[in-house]
């Protein structure tokens, strides 16, 4: 007789399996929707976790909107803190600090697919779907390979960086060992994750001269910008003019952004005693590469950021609003947005029909995204930025309109006024964070669902521009 084939036990681990899957499946069936309310419900947990008394050295608790704003800051990797982190905190609020931020970095959909995966022997369309959205620039059918890529190379990078931190910290600066580990771990997932929370109160000003230890945060903070996609195509095809399109427009505007943004703070503040003014030749070189790198949504300060110049507080505003690369811990409206809507600028001033780029042409659909996306940022941020200076008014409009920026991009940068806003202003800058994390397009798509296809199209007719 045919061995038995339907085993009772057999039964109940297929039907729990398959059950398991159906209801994955359902539930990222909506992926653009599924990403905003994953992150305010972690956002909401991470809070509760903050506000427990065991969370902070006082052992008295934290208000929630200051236990929400630190969870919401460390979830969309910002850094922005209304409160003092090192001293505030415990660490049981470090360590869930630093669980929130290694949650939004890998992203929130990501680590639902690592753990639905233990569980579930097939990983469903509708999970591919819903890590695709929340990872621009990720298709459905590279997802699998592309999650063992940002797994693998995150650990791996961020293990590498906190051993030469805690190393360097240990035997450069005389720490203990144990003291060394933890702040070496913790500052290398959150500049890896380009978070900025640090755990001194002046982040990382006590630094400014060593480079040993702001060069590993400065790679950290790049490797982890640039994107995935990047990584994946420069490890696959092995060749520059292999690379897709969109890594190498991705590489060199990352690359002239951050050079020329060094250049232009060392001139800007070369002779400002607030910031650089006082500080060795090779410091200021060190303080200009830390600042352009930093200013591109890592949030890490070396210098008194309410110390900088007009002129260098609207280059960093600028290298806020863009950010880093697609698909990677950065915020902004991205690095190859930008360069498109350059190439957009340049094919129509010389009157071509087309936008190229490296013998490519870019399709209609990738011009007007980067335009929706770049229109819809600078006009969330100067509308929310508006409404923030006019919730604070005892605090200088030039101070709120960055930290609107600082919010929006997920930077984390601060001239020091984050602490003195009022409680709608937090609430505020909570929506900024949250916005900027999952995109002004997922999270309004999330709110409107997408109508039915068109099948007609109205007669057409020239609008004067310009």
């Amino acid at each position: 007789m045919a061995e038995q084939q339907h085993h009772p036990e057999h039964l109940v681990e297929r039907l729990a399996v398959g059950t398991l899957d159906r209801l994955v499946n359902l539930l990222f069936a909506r992926p653009v929707q599924i990403v905003p309310v994953l992150f305010f419900f972690v956002s909401l947990l991470g809070a509760l976790a903050l506000s427990f008394p065991a969370a902070t050295e006082s052992g008295q608790g934290t208000p929630f909107v200051d236990a929400w704003f630190t969870a919401v800051s460390a979830l969309c990797v910002t850094g922005l803190s209304t409160l003092d982190v090192p001293n505030h905190w415990s660490g049981m609020g470090e360590l869930t600090i630093l669980i929130l931020i290694q949650l939004g970095g890998l992203g929130i959909m990501s680590a639902s697919v690592l753990i639905v995966a233990l569980f579930s022997r097939t990983m469903g369309f509708g999970i591919r779907r819903g890590l695709a959205a929340e990872n621009s620039g990720i298709t459905p059918g590279n997802v699998r390979p592309l999650l063992r890529i940002i797994v693998v190379f995150t650990i791996t990078f961020e293990a590498a960086v906190a051993a030469w931190l805690c190393l360097w910290l240990w035997l450069g600066h005389g720490q203990a060992l144990g003291e060394a580990g933890w702040n070496g771990l913790f500052h290398a997932v959150s500049s890896f994750n380009n978070a900025g929370f640090a755990l001194w109160s002046d982040n990382l000003m006590g630094f400014r001269s060593d480079w040993l230890f702001l060069t590993p945060i400065m790679a950290a903070v790049v490797a982890g910008g640039i994107g995935y996609p990047v990584y994946r195509d420069m490890w696959t095809q092995r060749g520059w003019k292999r690379i897709s399109l969109h890594g190498r427009l991705t590489l060199l505007g990352y690359a002239f952004l951050l050079i020329a943004g060094a250049v232009l703070f060392i001139l800007l503040e070369w002779d400002n005693p607030e910031t650089m003014g006082t500080l060795e030749p090779h410091a200021h070189v060190l303080n200009g590469l830390f600042q352009s790198v930093t200013s591109r949504t890592a949030g890490f300060n070396a210098v008194n950021i309410g110390g900088l110049t007009d002129q260098s507080l609207m280059l960093t505003s600028i290298l806020m609003f863009i950010g880093g690369g697609s698909a990677g811990t950065a915020g902004g409206v991205k690095v190859a947005t930008i360069v498109v809507i350059l190439l957009i600028i340049w094919s129509e001033i010389r009157g071509k029909p087309d936008v190229e780029a490296f013998g490519r042409r870019i399709g209609e659909h990738n011009q007007r995204r980067a335009i929706s996306v770049v229109a819809l940022a600078a006009l969330l941020v100067m509308s929310m930025g508006y409404l923030l200076v006019a919730l604070s008014p005892h605090i200088a409009a030039r101070d709120a309109m960055f930290e609107a920026v600082s919010a929006f991009t997920t930077t984390g940068l601060s001239t020091g006024v984050t602490a003195q806003f009022t409680d709608p202003g937090k609430y505020l800058l909570i929506f900024l964070m949250l916005v900027g994390r999952v995109g002004p397009i997922t999270l309004f798509a999330a709110l409107a669902s997408r109508g039915k296809p068109v099948f007609y199209h109205y007669p057409k007719e020239e609008v004067l521009i310009g």
